[in-house]
């Protein structure tokens, strides 16, 4: 059997008529007709027409995965096909519930690069209260809006970060506190703490804090971990600095499980200073 395809939607129409003049499937008009082809081949038959328009259209073997699934709906094979079905999605419930949110987040949480070990560093001096920091990304403002109780006790607040996740996260927070307001270390520790629970992603804090003096400026140093979202566990810097009613804190954050991230968060806290 040969065709003769349609130039319109290519549907393959069956030459078995001289008189096939518009396709089976869009109605168009085929190209060429037997009428169209004898004006040119008068002495032509409609044999020879076939045999040099027409196409042969090859039987399309089945794929194995159809073969599988025909065979699969075969009722002897039913029962077997439910049984391996409710087997594999149990199986993907449990191992979801208890790998799942580990890896997605470990894959969301990339370690950091060691180029940024080799690469060139940009300094900054930032807000108000001049701070100078080096790091291997380039810090943003991402001013976050504040709570009512501390908008009332803030005469001026300034935030960075880096954009893009690129395995360690560095914030560096700016206040300035009204003269009235009373300000400490040991409240600036106990408000980053909550500020890292409240949003939901810090659970089972370790941390121990060191006293240090930056510029000639009191502050405190705490180095530890926490289980971040229930599922990985990050390692973090809290450089927290007070000075009268100004108060600056660098946090940074990246995987416990990277060496890397260490090197580079203390080349970060070594670059700081409070002009």
């Amino acid at each position: 059997m040969k065709y003769l395809r349609c130039q319109h939607c290519g549907h393959p129409n069956p030459l078995t008529s001289e008189y096939l003049t518009f396709c089976d499937t869009c109605s168009k008009k085929l190209t060429p007709t037997f009428g169209d082809w004898k004006i040119l081949h008068p002495t032509g038959s409609f044999a020879e027409y076939t045999s040099e328009v027409g196409v042969v259209i090859k039987a399309e073997k089945p794929s194995r995965l159809k073969t599988a699934l025909r065979n699969a709906m075969l009722p002897a094979n039913k029962s077997k096909l439910v049984l391996f079905l409710s087997l594999l999605l149990v199986l993907i419930a449990v191992t979801g519930s208890l790998f799942g949110k580990k890896a997605v987040i470990s894959f969301l949480y990339q370690k950091v690069p060691s180029t940024y070990l080799y690469s060139p560093w940009a300094t900054a001096t930032i807000g108000r209260q001049a701070l100078e920091i080096s790091t291997p990304v380039k810090l943003w403002i991402h001013d976050q809006p504040l709570d009512e109780e501390t908008a009332k006790t803030v005469e001026y607040a300034k935030s960075y970060s880096n954009e893009e996740e690129s395995g360690i996260r560095i914030t560096v927070n700016m206040y300035s506190y009204l003269p009235s307001v009373t300000n400490t270390l040991e409240q600036a520790i106990t408000a980053s703490h909550l500020g890292m629970q409240m949003k939901g992603a810090a659970t089972d804090i370790n941390c121990k804090p060191v006293p240090v003096l930056i510029s000639g400026v009191q502050g405190v140093l705490e180095e530890g971990n926490y289980l971040y979202k229930g599922a990985l566990r990050l390692a973090f810097c809290n450089l927290i600095m007070i000075k009268g009613n100004n108060r600056w804190q660098i946090l940074l954050q990246y995987r416990d499980d990277d060496p890397i991230g260490r090197q580079v968060a203390q080349r970060v806290l070594k670059s700081v200073k409070i002009k």
